[in-house]
């Protein structure tokens, strides 16, 4: 096996779109490209949403466009003006709550600007690298997830997901284009300002003296993954796509730790106040797949990639990233 460690630099003379750019793992991952790459372009919906790129100091770096990616002239014309060498296809609605109440922005986002993204990358014979999730699977009585199973996703958002993959088998059956699939686990990590996520959430109320609040009994197991663990993986997956090394188009990928949502929930109100606080139960997570974990064998096997951070290290990394972004506020 050819190993895929980034001693020099493979983005050298590279131009790189990434959409989704101003997300989690858009920010970081523009961040770390950003410093070695000819040229990096990002879309995103909103300029609202810029706070980790800005706290990066990267917006004066970055070509960034502001739309919707399932405005097909729009994106045609960013394809017009840039010859790109890769494209990371990251843009999504990720909200689950926000899927089940308005699963047409959902559909209109996660789907059409897949299949926009997927098409012109065709028509210009670029590379894609696309980011799905465990949520593609749907529910299982068979955990961890193989790339082999069967993708049923049931609820929105996870339906927008099963077809994201779908359509990306499409692109690279039929039309043989160079794309990659990463399914990941839960992203985690600093500048995560989705309050109404797990990990974001309770530290925020924690750090602010306020009452936690989660949106299930605890008792469901996610695996969790570290925001700049997952930017390594990507940074990879994209040279393994780039020189067509990636033997499949799907691949999991994430720590291999998982965790009940309350063991999570414990161990940052431990780090933070020394004690349990007891949180507030506002159940509203009906239309969520109770147990998620993956196998990642795949990837550390084809393409010699494997999650590198451990969660005990990464939470208290991230908790400190939250603890300076609030102090700074005051």
């Amino acid at each position: 096996m050819e190993s895929l460690e980034l001693t020099e630099n493979p983005w050298l003379n590279k131009s790189i779109l990434i959409t989704g750019s101003n997300g989690l793992l858009g920010s970081w991952l523009t961040k770390n490209l950003i410093q070695s790459a000819n040229k990096v372009a990002g879309i995103s919906l909103s300029p609202q949403d810029d706070n980790l790129i800005k706290s990066f100091k990267l917006t004066k770096d970055l070509d960034h466009f502001y739309f919707d990616i399932s405005d097909f002239d729009s994106l045609k014309d960013i394809f017009i003006k840039f010859k790109f060498d890769i494209v990371y296809h990251l843009a999504a609605q990720t909200q689950v709550l926000d899927a089940v109440k308005d699963p047409l922005t959902t559909f209109n986002s996660n789907i059409k600007g897949t299949w926009n993204i997927l098409e012109l990358c065709k028509e210009n014979n670029i590379p894609v690298v696309v980011a799905s999730s465990d949520k593609a699977y749907g529910e299982s009585p068979n955990l961890p997830y193989e790339e082999s199973d069967y993708l049923n996703g049931i609820y929105p958002y996870d339906v927008s997901k099963t077809v994201t993959d779908l359509l990306c088998r499409t692109y690279y059956e039929t039309y043989k284009l160079n794309v990659g699939v990463l399914r990941c686990g839960n992203i985690y990590g600093g500048g995560d300002m989705n309050w109404d996520r797990l990990i974001p959430g309770s530290i925020k109320s924690l750090l602010n003296i306020e009452q936690p609040v989660l949106r299930s009994d605890g008792k469901f197991v996610r695996e969790w993954i570290y925001v700049e663990d997952v930017v390594q993986a990507y940074e990879k997956m994209g040279i393994a796509v780039i020189n067509n090394k990636n033997n499949y188009l799907s691949y999991n990928f994430s720590s291999g730790e998982s965790y009940k949502v309350i063991d999570i929930y414990n161990k940052i109100s431990l780090l933070i106040k020394n004690e349990i606080i007891e949180p507030k139960y506002i159940i509203n997570s009906n239309e969520e797949i109770p147990n998620q974990t993956l196998n990642s064998s795949l990837i550390k096997k084809d393409l010699n990639i494997e999650s590198i951070y451990n969660f005990e290290d990464s939470i208290t990394k991230t908790i400190d990233w939250y603890k300076s972004y609030f102090k700074n506020k005051l």
